[in-house]
């Protein structure tokens, strides 16, 4: 974003809704209820998968990405863990109301949140597909 301004508490209404975690800091867990989705302003979040009781890491996102949108959309528990993988990991936080206030308001929103839902299961599709590929290459 090279047009984007400067971050100013005296200028910025979204510091109002912003987060701040250290490395290592939980955000949410595995299977808790959510009401609210995150966008990374700044720093990176992994998120990780428990299978047997151990969590792996699936994916590392960035600034600018979204997460957590799942629990909004669908009302289910989460699917995965979310904890910061760096210091001053900011996030913006979007509850429930402001959610379907800005899907209701903003077709930019909606889209953009239809579009990383869309990513999601383009992702999981070709992680299907290689473990087929693997599968069938074993026999």
């Amino acid at each position: 974003m090279a047009d984007a301004l400067p971050i100013s508490p005296y200028f910025d209404p979204c510091l109002r809704f912003m987060l701040e975690y250290q490395k290592g800091e939980i955000i949410f867990e595995q299977d808790s209820e959510g009401d609210q989705l995150f966008v990374i302003i700044s720093g990176a979040v992994a998120i990780s998968k428990r299978r047997q009781g151990i969590f792996k890491q699936v994916a590392l996102l960035e600034e600018g990405e979204i997460f957590g949108e799942m629990a909004l959309v669908d009302r289910a528990p989460r699917t995965a863990r979310a904890t910061a993988a760096q210091n001053r990991t900011r996030l913006i936080v979007v509850n429930q109301p402001r959610f379907i206030y800005l899907v209701s308001q903003q077709p930019v929103f909606a889209l953009t949140i239809m579009q990383v839902l869309c990513q999601r299961i383009h992702s999981i599709e070709e992680g299907y597909n290689r473990l087929l590929r693997e599968e069938r290459s074993r026999r």
